[in-house]
């Protein structure tokens, strides 16, 4: 891990450039959001109907394309994240300097920039590297035009290939570059990237890379980051093929939320809620609910309440017990935590799922460790594990947001894929 710390000394930090304006955006409550559904281009425009059922699923931010839908998500005291016509023609948003673009961006802005329910501007998906000084002068103008409200652009993930990166060399080390330069360049409000491990002939070794490559950064940028989590398959007629993704069931999505939890991550989408050509979404295109978004009722509000406690404070590392994926940190003394019993350590192969593995993250507030989550990464099977903590600890009920005693010596009933957040008392 010392590499890849050296490589994000010099990540710029969250500092406005001299002569541009830096956006007063509040990130707010922890986010739960969606790519592709209700009000996303191409699918269903908001409804009450839809609103009812994304609010009842837990979500807090949905999508938008008009200042009417604006205004129902509002109804139903919903962020939105917006996708206006404007933004979605590129000879206008990436156009500026154009007195017919500028003059379009503008109307468009002073439409909404007021609005309750406006949460941030979508703005690109998945650009490569020579994208990125267009985007951010776009983001520049946006917010000399509207300082309270974030650009959105979302990045690509590590098995994204050098062209898509936009930057030459070996892929986990030009990944690190595409991300140090998108830093640099756009200087974000926040980060998001979305990663998707889950197909038919097993796991991609590179989720758990990918998130902490994320964390590490937005931490160097101080910034908060969302992660962007699988769903569904995106290529329903290559289900015999090894590499097609697969449709993951509810212990996956419970590993999905809590990893994301447990890095400390500020907001979560899934692709996809629903969008036509792909299947297994948390609802059909009609509407139908999946098995998945009766998990996500509960998992969706463990997460607001979880990334609320661990927000405030400063990420320290993620460390490992069990099998390492590429870039992990082993289990080590800094987690601070005594778990038994010990599962020995060994090397994760392409394809291998996270068998007898746990995840604990640490979180300090100034001067002193506080908070630690405990993580099963194996979605197959329940675990009982023993903690031994270093001062008397406090257990978090994230269902309704209490602390309970625990004691120093304790045992935690971990479901497949859950995680428990802890407290040091001193």
């Amino acid at each position: 891990m010392e590499k890849t710390k050296m490589m994000l000394v010099s990540v710029a930090l969250g500092v406005c450039a001299a002569g541009t304006v830096c956006a007063a955006w509040n990130p707010g409550e922890p986010v739960t959001t969606y790519w592709a559904g209700p009000g996303f281009p191409g699918n269903e425009r908001l409804s009450d109907r839809w609103l009812t059922q994304l609010k009842e699923g837990g979500f807090n931010t949905v999508w938008a394309m008009t200042p009417e839908e604006l205004d129902l998500a509002a109804k139903y005291g919903m962020r939105a994240i917006y996708k206006p016509k404007e933004l979605r023609d590129r000879k206008i948003f990436l156009n500026i300097g154009d007195p017919a673009a500028e003059a379009a961006m503008e109307a468009m802005v002073n439409r909404v920039k007021d609005h309750p329910a406006l949460y941030v501007y979508e703005l690109y998906d998945e650009p490569a590297a020579g994208l990125f000084a267009s985007l951010a002068h776009t983001k520049e103008w946006l917010a000399r035009h509207d300082p309270n409200h974030a650009a959105w652009v979302n990045l690509l993930p590590t098995y994204a290939n050098n062209k898509q990166l936009g930057v030459n060399g070996e892929i986990i080390r030009a990944y690190w570059e595409h991300v140090r330069l998108f830093g640099e360049i756009y200087r974000p409000d926040f980060l998001t990237y979305d990663h998707y491990q889950f197909q038919n002939g097993g796991d991609s070794s590179h989720y758990l890379l990918n998130l902490g490559i994320i964390r590490q950064s937005a931490s160097a940028l101080g910034v908060p980051f969302f992660n962007g989590v699988q769903a569904c398959t995106w290529r329903p007629g290559q289900a015999a093929s090894p590499r097609a993704p697969r449709i993951p069931g509810p212990d996956e999505m419970r590993y999905l939320v809590y990893t994301t939890a447990a890095y400390g991550a500020h907001g979560i989408y899934y692709y996809v809620y629903c969008h036509r050509g792909h299947e297994g979404s948390i609802v059909s295109t009609n509407g139908t609910p999946d098995v998945k978004y009766e998990v996500l009722k509960t998992l969706n509000r463990e997460f607001i309440a979880i990334a609320k406690e661990l927000s405030p404070l400063k990420f320290v590392g993620a460390y490992h017990q069990g099998l390492q994926a590429p870039g992990t940190t082993p289990y080590c003394e800094q987690a601070l935590l005594k778990l038994t019993p010990e599962t020995p350590t060994a090397e994760l192969k392409p394809g291998q799922e996270l068998t007898e593995t746990t995840l604990v993250t640490r979180f300090d507030a100034p001067g002193r460790p506080t908070h630690l989550m405990v993580v099963n990464l194996d979605y197959r099977r329940d675990r009982k594990i023993h903690v031994r903590a270093p001062a008397s600890a406090e257990r978090f009920n994230a269902q309704d947001r209490s602390w309970s005693s625990v004691g120093s010596s304790f045992d935690l009933a971990l479901t497949r894929g859950s995680g428990v957040l802890l407290r040091l008392v001193r």
